[in-house]
C-alpha cells in the first residue's frame, strides 16, 4: 500500500537551508524511491520515500522520440514496464499507455496499475514535499532537464548530479549555461591516495555536495579538512548496486553500526540507500539532530 501525498510531511527543507555546512542533519537518499513498496522511479515511490522520511528522492531520467522527458532508469521499456524496445524510439503516447511492474520489475514481476511518468509529473508530486536528485542517465539530456527545472521554480528543490573524472569534465559543468542556476553535484571515483587532491580541484565548481567512491576510509577521514574548506557535504552510496568496501545496505541492515555508524563517524553527510525507513530510524536513535534541519 503506498503513501497519500495528503499524510506525508508538511514540506521540504528549501536544499540550500538542507546543505548548509550548520546543519547538523544526515540527509537520507531514496534510491530511485522507495521501490520495495511501488515501481522503482514511480510517482508512488517519491510518495512512499517521503512517508518513509526521506530528505532526497533520487530519480533517473530518459527522453522518448517525441522529446518527453520520463522517470525511467534502464534505455529499454523491458524491465519495468509492458512495453518493449528502447525508450528513444517510442513516442510519449505509446509509452504512457504501458503499465509499470512492481518494485525493481523484471518479467515476474506483478503489472501494477500505474503508469510511467514524465519529469514534469514528479517535479509537481514533489514540489514543497521532498528533494528531488535527478540522474539525467544520457548527458545530452542534462540542459533540458536543468531547463524544466527552472521553468517549474524548483531550482531550490532539485539538483543534478555527474561524473568529474578529467579538467575538460570540469570546464564543460562551469561552461553550462545553467551553471549557478541549478545545483550541481559531482561523483567522485578517484584513484587509491588521491580523493583530497581531486576534491581541491573541484573549488571553482562551488560544489554543496560530492559523491564520493573511495577505496579507504582512512582516505575519506584524511579529506575532511578539504570538505570544510569546499563548505561541501560528503554523500556516500550503500545501495547494493554501488558502494564502497563491504559497506552496503544488506550488511547494515543486520548491523548498522557497523556500516552507517562507521560512515557517519568518517564524515559522511548524505547517504543513499534503498533501505530508506531503516537509515532514517537509525539515525533519529543515533541523535535526533541527524534528522532535524
Amino acid at each position: 500500500m503506498t503513501s497519500s501525498p495528503l499524510n506525508a510531511r508538511p514540506g521540504a527543507v528549501p536544499l540550500s537551508r538542507l546543505l548548509h555546512p550548520t546543519n547538523p542533519r544526515v540527509l537520507v537518499a531514496a534510491h530511485r524511491g522507495a521501490w520495495h513498496r511501488a515501481p522503482e522511479n514511480s510517482l508512488s515511490a517519491i510518495d512512499d520515500a517521503i512517508g518513509l522520511g526521506a530528505d532526497i528522492v533520487e530519480c533517473d531520467v530518459r527522453a522518448t522520440r517525441d522529446g518527453v522527458l520520463v522517470l525511467m532508469h534502464d534505455d529499454t521499456a523491458d524491465r519495468m514496464t509492458t512495453a518493449r524496445g528502447p525508450i528513444a524510439t517510442m513516442d510519449w503516447c505509446e509509452l504512457s499507455a504501458r503499465r509499470l511492474r512492481a518494485g525493481a520489475g523484471g518479467a515476474g514481476a506483478a503489472v501494477t496499475a500505474e503508469r510511467p511518468a514524465t519529469l514534469a509529473d514528479a517535479l509537481v508530486r514533489a514540489r514543497d514535499r521532498v528533494i528531488l536528485n535527478i540522474d539525467t542517465k544520457v548527458e545530452a539530456l542534462a540542459g533540458q532537464v536543468a531547463e524544466a527545472v527552472i521553468d517549474a521554480g524548483m531550482a531550490d528543490q532539485v539538483f543534478v548530479k555527474a561524473f568529474i573524472d578529467t579538467e575538460e569534465d570540469i570546464e564543460r559543468a562551469r561552461s553550462s549555461p545553467f551553471f549557478g542556476r541549478v545545483p550541481f553535484v559531482p561523483m567522485l571515483r578517484p584513484s587509491s591516495g588521491r580523493l583530497t587532491a581531486e576534491l581541491q580541484r573541484l573549488a571553482p565548481l562551488r560544489c554543496p555536495m560530492v559523491e564520493v567512491a573511495f577505496a579507504t576510509l582512512e582516505e575519506l577521514e584524511a579529506a575532511r579538512p578539504e570538505l570544510v574548506r569546499l563548505q561541501a557535504r560528503l554523500w556516500i552510496n550503500t545501495i547494493q548496486v554501488s558502494h564502497s568496501l563491504d559497506l552496503n545496505d544488506e550488511r547494515a541492515l543486520a548491523d548498522p553500526d557497523a556500516v552507517w555508524g562507521r560512515l557517519l563517524s568518517a564524515g559522511a553527510g548524505a547517504i543513499q540507500t534503498d533501505a530508506v525507513a531503516a537509515l532514517a530510524a537509525y539515525l533519529a536513535a543515533r541523535d535526533p539532530r541527524l534528522t532535524m534541519a
